[in-house]
C-alpha cells in the first residue's frame, strides 16, 4: 500500500507539469500526420485499376529487390509484398485502409514516436529531483531509498504505457472518422515461411502493440538507468534518445544479419514471432526475452546501486 501511494505522488508530479500535456499533445499530432501522409499516398481507397497497380507495383518491387546494393531487409520487405499482392489478386481483394487496418500498420511508429517522449519523462524523474534538492523531501520520510526508485520507475513506465494506450484509441478514432469503420471482420495478412497467413484483425492490433512494447521497456529503463545514476537531465534524456533512435535505425538497416542477434534492438519487435518470421534465422523467442531480460536486469543493477549511494547533501 506504501509503495501505491508513492506511485500516485510520481504520477502527480509528472502530470502537473504543463510541459507533460504538451507531450501528449504530441502522440494526437503524429496520428494526424500519419492520416495526411496515408491521404497524400493512395487515399486509403482502392481505385478502379487497383489489380493493374498492383501488377506494376510487383514489377517494381522485384526490379529493386533485384538491385545489387540492395539491403538484406529490403529484399525481404520486397518479397513478402510481392506474396500480399499476388495472394490480393488471387482473391480478389482491394487494397483499402479503414480504422482497424490504420491503427495496426502504425503500431510500431507509435511506439516509437511514443518511446521517445517517454525518455524525456524518464530521463528527469529522478535527476531533476536530485538537482533541485526536492528528492530530499523524499528520502526524510518513512520510505527507504529502493522504494522510491521502485516508484518512480513504475511511474515513468506507466506514463509510456498509457502514452501507447492513448495512441491506439487515437488511431482507431481518427482513422475510423478518415476512413470508416468496416473491415473488423476482415483478416490481417501475413507472410511467413514464404507463405501468406491470416489472422483475425482485432488480435493483429493488439498483438502488434504488444509485440512492439520491449522497445519502449529497453529505452524508458535506459533513461531512468541515466538519471537515476547522474545528476544532469539533459544527459539522461539526450544519451537515450541517440541510443534509441540510433539503435532502432540499425536494426532495420541491419535486419537479417546474423550478428545483429546479440544487438538488444533486434530483439525489441517481437512480431516477427508471430506474425511474420524472425528477424534473423534461428532465432527464437525464448532467447529474445531473456537477452532483453538481461539487459534490463544490468541496467537496473547498475542504477539502483547508483541511486542507493548517491549524496543528497
Amino acid at each position: 500500500m506504501k509503495l501505491i501511494n508513492y506511485i500516485r505522488n510520481e504520477n502527480m508530479k509528472i502530470y502537473k507539469r504543463k510541459r507533460t500535456w504538451v507531450l501528449i499533445a504530441l502522440v494526437a499530432v503524429f496520428v494526424i500526420l500519419q492520416i495526411i501522409n496515408v491521404r497524400a499516398g493512395d487515399g486509403g481507397t482502392a481505385a478502379a485499376d487497383w489489380r493493374s497497380q498492383l501488377e506494376q507495383e510487383n514489377h517494381r518491387l522485384a526490379e529493386e529487390a533485384a538491385e545489387p546494393d540492395a539491403l538484406q531487409i529490403e529484399i525481404r520487405q520486397a518479397e513478402k509484398n510481392i506474396l500480399l499482392n499476388e495472394y490480393s489478386l488471387q482473391h480478389n481483394l482491394p487494397p483499402e485502409t479503414n480504422a482497424w487496418s490504420f491503427a495496426g500498420d502504425l503500431s510500431g511508429n507509435i511506439i516509437f514516436a511514443v518511446s521517445l517522449i517517454s525518455i524525456i519523462i524518464a530521463g528527469e524523474i529522478a535527476a531533476a529531483e536530485f538537482v533541485s534538492g526536492t528528492i530530499k523531501l523524499l528520502l526524510t520520510r518513512s520510505a527507504s531509498r529502493t522504494e522510491v526508485y521502485t516508484a518512480k520507475y513504475i511511474a515513468a513506465l506507466l506514463f509510456g504505457l498509457g502514452l501507447t494506450l492513448l495512441g491506439l484509441l487515437l488511431s482507431l478514432l481518427f482513422g475510423g472518422i478518415m476512413f470508416g469503420w468496416g473491415g473488423l471482420g476482415d483478416s490481417y495478412m501475413y507472410v511467413r515461411d514464404h507463405t501468406v497467413h491470416q489472422t483475425p484483425m482485432l488480435l493483429s492490433i493488439l498483438g502488434s502493440y504488444l509485440f512492439h512494447l520491449p522497445f519502449l521497456l529497453i529505452s524508458v529503463t535506459l533513461a531512468f538507468m541515466i538519471s537515476a545514476g547522474f545528476r544532469s537531465p539533459i544527459f539522461a534524456i539526450v544519451i537515450p534518445l541517440f541510443v534509441s533512435v540510433a539503435g532502432f535505425v540499425i536494426s532495420i538497416a541491419m535486419n537479417g544479419w546474423t550478428w545483429t542477434r546479440f544487438f538488444i534492438f533486434s530483439h525489441s519487435d517481437l512480431s516477427g514471432y508471430f506474425l511474420g518470421d524472425p528477424a534473423v534465422k534461428g532465432m527464437t523467442l525464448g532467447f529474445s526475452l531473456a537477452f532483453i531480460g538481461l539487459h534490463l536486469a544490468v541496467m537496473h543493477l547498475l542504477s539502483h546501486t547508483l541511486f542507493v549511494k548517491r549524496d543528497v547533501s
